[in-house]
């Protein structure tokens, strides 16, 4: 009897370190539907609706059964139609007009994640990507339209869950704070946050 208890032992020992070898090679890609919620002074001073328009994605290579590396991109598209007010132009003029902001931001960051429990039902995790962030503005002013590309530092601490239903697919949910500094046409920053939901699969 004790012999097949040890061989039991052993073989679910080997087991487990070739299941740890494995998620360490594993090359994940995970593509999230992302809503935004404009916070601080974007809020304030551009744009106070939600956006159901974006979506999240990243690659990530496991290091260690716990912390992989990748890279991570997005796409948010936010847009707000302010009531008919007073408002200036560039040349000084006033105008009678009704005002619209359409932003855009397409960040693209270096990204880590730490997988507290790897190999339970729900497994959740926590994640930093830092980077760039490419910004499309347009203003409209009744009929006058200004816009503007940029391109600015972006920030994007995370928390999430992924809860996989085979080796090779899961999905995940997640929230992040997307820290970006803009300090343009009157706007502080287009900090927001993020709320997703998604499926993440391995590629090898």
């Amino acid at each position: 009897m004790k012999k097949y208890q040890i061989a039991i032992c052993l073989v679910l020992g080997i087991a487990g370190m070739m299941k740890v070898q494995a998620q360490q090679d594993q090359l994940r890609v995970n593509i999230n539907y992302n809503v935004g919620i404009p916070a601080g002074s974007f809020r304030s001073d551009a744009v106070n609706n939600t956006s159901y328009r974006g979506w999240t994605g990243s690659i990530m290579y496991g290091i260690t059964d716990k912390l992989s590396v990748g890279l991570g991109t997005g796409y948010q598209d936010f847009y707000q139609k302010y009531p008919r007010n007073m408002y200036k132009l560039s040349d000084g003029s006033d105008i009678s007009a009704v005002l619209t902001n359409s932003i855009q931001t397409v960040p693209v960051m270096a990204a880590a994640q730490y997988n507290f429990m790897p190999h339970s039902v729900i497994q959740p995790y926590v994640g930093v990507g830092a980077g760039g962030n490419f910004i499309m503005f347009r203003q409209y002013i009744g009929e006058f339209e200004s816009s503007r590309s940029s391109f600015g530092f972006a920030l994007r601490p995370e928390a999430g869950v992924n809860i996989p239903v085979s080796p090779r697919f899961g999905f995940n949910i997640n929230g992040a704070y997307n820290y970006m500094p803009y300090n343009k046409d009157g706007i502080n920053n287009l900090n927001s946050w993020g709320i997703g939901a998604g499926i993440k699969f391995t590629l090898q």
